[in-house]
């Protein structure tokens, strides 16, 4: 997410207009234990599933300026049995809407339905390096079946003119992968996605050991976070929330089922928040007091 290093780029959002970038957690579900995500560690009990009317209720309060609609935080959407209805209803009110998903239960039959869908962007998480270094980082995945579906997928597409999704392919930085990102990004380069994303190594608060490459320099220096200030966060049970960071709802900001998202946008919870974050005063020890992304480390 965009960072500032100049609080005043921020002055003029403190009461922003609503986001045009929405995290919609449409299922906790994931059939993955990727050891740089919290579900390695295991993330709170909380409904599992986004049912389709509070979607549908979530959009029409969203839709009026035609946002991006990412269909993810915490789980692996295609496990979403009313995903494609979802696209469906997101598209007809005027969102564009993307996934994020490991592929692993990217089947054939998922595949065309993904290509004739209303679907604006799809990205593939797949860090497939070698074959030891993904089971590795991504149990129980299977490197080849994965790396097939994919490829199946991308077949399709060209069978189809390359219609479909703007389709990318992800590696994340950190210490397993950084000798392989050349070949990766080799590999896949005639491979029939349109971009290749080498993605940073994400530190979710005392949730994931740090692989990032190469060792933190010495200090910390403060910069305001965009999140509350651009970005909707909606968990799968209706728990509003500050960032992508926060798949846990440490810092609820109000729920869905009781306000709609624009009073909870507009709400004391969040005007605080903002104030905070312009002020460099995030409580101590809550999500964004112990998050690097604003505490970066100096270089």
């Amino acid at each position: 997410m965009p960072l500032w290093h100049n609080i005043g780029e921020l002055m003029d959002y403190y009461i922003p207009p609503m986001p045009l970038l929405y995290w919609i957690d449409i299922t906790r579900k994931c059939n993955l234990r990727c050891v740089m995500c919290p579900q390695s560690r295991g993330v709170r009990k909380r409904t599992e599933m986004m049912p389709m009317a509070m979607f549908r209720r979530i959009v029409d309060e969203v839709c009026e300026n035609g946002p991006l609609v990412k269909l993810y935080l915490s789980g692996e959407p295609l496990l979403h049995d009313r995903l494609f209805d979802m696209i469906d209803y997101a598209a007809v009110k005027g969102c564009r809407t993307m996934l994020h998903t490991n592929a692993t239960v990217l089947t054939e039959a998922v595949a065309k339905r993904i290509l004739v869908s209303s679907l604006a962007f799809l990205s593939f998480s797949f860090d497939g390096c070698t074959r030891e270094v993904y089971e590795k980082l991504r149990p129980p995945a299977k490197f080849e079946r994965v790396r097939s579906n994919i490829r199946r997928y991308l077949e399709l597409r060209g069978c189809n003119g390359n219609r479909g999704p703007h389709t990318t392919i992800e590696i994340i930085r950190m210490r397993e992968t950084e000798p392989f990102i050349d070949r990766f990004i080799e590999e896949w380069s005639d491979g029939g996605v349109d971009d290749i994303h080498v993605a940073d190594y994400m530190m979710w608060p005392h949730s994931v050991e740090d692989r990032r490459v190469g060792a933190p320099a010495d200090g910390a220096g403060y910069n305001p976070c965009a999140a509350p200030f651009q970005h909707g966060c909606i968990l799968a049970d209706g728990t509003v929330v500050p960032c992508c960071m926060d798949v846990d709802g440490q810092m609820p900001l109000g729920h869905v089922n009781e306000s709609p998202f624009r009073d909870i946008w507009f709400n004391n919870h969040y005007r605080q928040l903002r104030l905070q974050m312009l002020t460099g005063s995030v409580p101590a020890g809550s999500i964004c007091d112990n998050c690097c992304n604003i505490f970066r480390t100096l270089t």
